[in-house]
């Protein structure tokens, strides 16, 4: 089977969505399909030569580059991404006319399909939010013309059959996978944090991710009044803008000394970071459809693949994996709720121990890339 993954992202990019992207194409080559994927030629704001080595991917499926205009952080406004957006879709449809009619087309954004669905029926279109108000257009059509979609949350998969009346086999449920090898490391605690340069005492409460407020990071940033003596909050992640950001709210704060802003962290070592850890956390803003039920968190997969206790903030789309066998629920955008949770972790920890086991049990078995990728490969074949 060829498949030819398509998406308008910059990569590489500090954004999640590019990492996780190339992971889903490493995933169906491993399964033995012939696998491109086309992304636009933009400029590299990372100055990185190689996406593959910088994002850890296995280099078993062709990145190609199509042309675009790309005035992206050179002129200001919505009107420069949409140029660079249009000018894909044609790149796109172009190089598509030169395809087998035996290809299949995998989106992971509907705007980028436009085109090609007047040219094939054999696309399909993995959805982790889509696009209302002005753009509703677009999602009437691409739905209708789609194949198949595949949606990360069953919220979001009930939530696209209501708006536009798209049948339920026609869409296939498939949250994020993991690389349970690499995550599900046999290292202690101990030997982590020797391995990082962290202390040995101290119970460390650790968010491991993108400082954007959808993600509930402001109100985890409230749980600090809340802690025991020698509880500390570490952030870990965010883009250089956000990390700023951070700082200066943790120097308005008053610096206060359980909180410890991390920052960036090379990707080969966040496994490491996971082991280090007594709690992870994972508090997601119910405020937002996009940290509710459109979201299927990878950090919550690779949480979960470490054997670490686990914190998430109680939103259908983290519901969607993790159950009360697997990690402790706390009331969304409540730095209370949170701050419960931990103490029942530290209160309990041989409970929290088999709960931790139990969702790296499911992380390794049922969350691979391998098995979501024959997963919708068996979709793609029956549709």
């Amino acid at each position: 089977m060829k498949i030819i993954c398509i998406s308008h992202w910059r990569i590489p990019s500090e954004k999640t969505m590019a990492p996780y992207m190339m992971r889903v194409a490493e995933a169906f080559a491993k399964e033995g399909n012939e696998v491109e994927f086309w992304i636009p030629r933009r400029r590299n704001a990372l100055k990185v030569l190689d996406p593959f080595e910088y994002h850890l991917i296995e280099r078993n499926f062709r990145l190609r580059y199509l042309p675009v205009i790309d005035l992206m952080g050179v002129v200001p406004g919505r009107i420069s991404f949409l140029l660079m957006l249009a000018s894909f879709t044609i790149s796109v449809f172009f190089f598509a006319l030169f395809q087998s009619r035996k290809s299949f087309f995998y989106f992971f954004d509907l705007r980028d399909a436009w085109l090609v669905l007047l040219l094939s029926r054999r696309a399909f279109c993995e959805i982790h939010m889509y696009y209302k108000s002005s753009l509703d257009v677009v999602n009437r059509w691409g739905f209708a013309r789609m194949r198949g979609i595949i949606a990360a949350t069953k919220p979001l998969r009930a939530e696209i059959q209501r708006q536009y009346g798209v049948p339920q086999d026609k869409i296939l449920h498939a949250p994020c996978g993991v690389n349970s090898e690499r995550f599900a490391l046999d290292l202690s605690r101990e030997d982590a944090r020797r391995a990082l340069g962290l202390p040995q005492d101290g119970r460390f409460i650790f968010y491991i991710g993108h400082l954007f407020p959808v993600k509930g990071v402001d109100v985890l940033f409230d749980v600090h009044p809340l802690l025991a003596p020698g509880e500390v909050l570490y952030f870990i992640g965010g883009t250089d803008e956000d990390i700023t950001r951070y700082r200066k709210k943790w120097e308005a704060a008053g610096a206060p000394k359980n909180i410890v802003i991390v920052g960036r962290k090379p990707h080969q070592e966040i496994p490491t970071w996971l082991r280090a850890a007594d709690i992870l956390t994972i508090p997601n803003t119910a405020r937002d459809p996009a940290g509710s039920i459109e979201s299927s968190p990878s950090k919550l997969m690779e949480y979960m693949a470490s054997g670490r206790p686990i914190v998430a903030s109680d939103v259908p789309a983290i519901r969607d994996v993790l159950d009360s066998s697997m990690g402790y629920f706390a009331e969304p955008d409540s730095p209370q709720a949170i701050a419960a949770q931990v103490h029942a972790i530290f209160t309990d920890p041989t409970l929290a121990e088999k709960k931790a086991r139990a969702a790296r049990a499911f992380a390794s078995t049922d969350l691979n890339w391998s098995a979501r990728a024959c997963n919708i490969m068996h979709f793609i074949e029956q549709r």
